[in-house]
């Protein structure tokens, strides 16, 4: 082949090589180019799924959150939250808007947003309808010693108030009232008794029946989802730890003062007894078969609602309200036989009520609460 021919088919064969090779390039280029694609679709789906989770979970520990998010760096992008107050199906919820984007200013950004409709579940402060006295109980009740019991509203301190007292004792059982106890409270007229050991009838309730039957759990003596206690709730606030609360099967590890919802789950028969109560919210001594008891309860204050399977003997003060859920409990039914007072108090338990709505994120499920998702 002449020098000029040879010439001539190297430079095809080179100029070929290097078509070949661009186009090789090119290619692994567009490969490379739709994987990061295909890749950044994924991720701005992820992020934007998960800032509506996070502003819902918040919602939940915060229910008067509305702040959003702004230009959060998240998962290798950046989400906006966007929430708002409006109806949904007829129901009051919250409108929660999350748009996602990555690789931002290139020309492989991509964007998404997700849509979600939240259901605003906040607990009711209003007084817990299972509350008809100063002390409720589904059992007989005895006062002994110098117990002084009294439906008369008061102060968080124990102060007497003129307005918005209750019946002293409400039971679906007997009464007996014995020794130096005193029992006072207010009338459905609105007529305030100073506790005496001559109680009128008009303060006392005795052989009553609870609508649908006594409620056997926290949360239902709480108003139940009603009220924004769907059962589990005030366990879950208690095992989050929200604003102080404590979750216990061992009332020995309790820290002082109690605060938000301490919740002592004892054993089939498990007793509490010497029990220091000092502190405020609500306290649930309580398990499954409705036979927890707190026995000796000789450490106070104690302001808010108690809520127990069994109480005997309360020596030291609550102020608030009493609530005792069995109906034969195995300890007695001597409510108190010593100096303590059980005082009636509305600002108690509406604070009891506000330190409730502390919700951990477990308290509720997210999905329970989402009625409509969108994206």
């Amino acid at each position: 082949m002449p020098g000029k021919a040879l010439i001539i088919l190297l430079a095809g064969v080179i100029g070929l090589s290097a078509v070949t090779f661009l186009n090789i390039l090119k290619a692994g280029d567009k490969l490379t180019e739709s994987s990061v694609s295909t890749y950044n679709a994924a991720q701005v789906k992820n992020i934007a799924e998960a800032g509506a989770q996070m502003a819902v979970r918040k919602m939940i520990v915060e229910p008067s959150w509305r702040t959003g998010f702004s230009n959060l760096s998240l998962m290798g992008g950046r989400v906006n939250v966007r929430l708002v107050d409006t109806t949904f199906t007829g129901q009051a919820v919250t409108k929660v808007q999350s748009i996602a984007r990555v690789s931002i200013g290139s020309s492989l950004e991509k964007s998404y947003t997700a849509i979600c409709y939240f259901q605003r579940a906040t607990i009711s402060t209003v007084r817990p309808p299972a509350i008809k006295g100063a002390i409720t109980a589904n059992t007989a009740i005895t006062t002994l010693g110098n117990l002084t019991v009294d439906g008369q509203n008061h102060d968080t301190s124990g102060g007497f108030l003129a307005a918005g007292g209750t019946l002293g004792i409400w039971t679906t059982q007997t009464l007996s009232r014995s020794g130096n106890s005193k029992i006072g409270g207010t009338n459905t007229l609105g007529t305030n008794y100073s506790p005496s050991k001559t109680p009128p009838a008009g303060i006392i309730a005795t052989s009553q029946v609870f609508p649908g039957g006594f409620p056997l759990s926290p949360d239902s003596l709480m108003g139940g989802p009603l009220n924004g206690y769907p059962e589990g709730t005030l366990k879950a606030i208690a095992m989050s730890g929200a604003g102080g609360s404590q979750y216990t099967t061992n009332p020995g590890t309790l820290t002082y003062p109690l605060r938000g919802v301490t919740y002592v789950e004892l054993p089939d028969g498990g007793l509490w007894n010497s029990a220091t109560i000092t502190g405020s919210g609500i306290l649930v001594v309580h398990n499954t078969t409705v036979n927890a008891g707190i026995k000796n309860l000789n450490t106070g204050p104690f302001k808010g609602i108690l809520l127990a399977d069994d109480i005997v003997h309360v020596h030291c003060d609550i102020i608030g309200a009493v609530i005792a859920i069995s109906s034969s409990p195995s300890s007695g039914n001597c409510i108190g036989n010593g100096s303590g007072r059980i005082l009636y108090s509305g600002d108690a338990v509406t604070n009891a009520t506000n330190l409730a709505n502390l919700r951990s994120s477990n308290s509720v499920s997210v999905n329970q609460q989402i009625l409509y998702w969108f994206e």
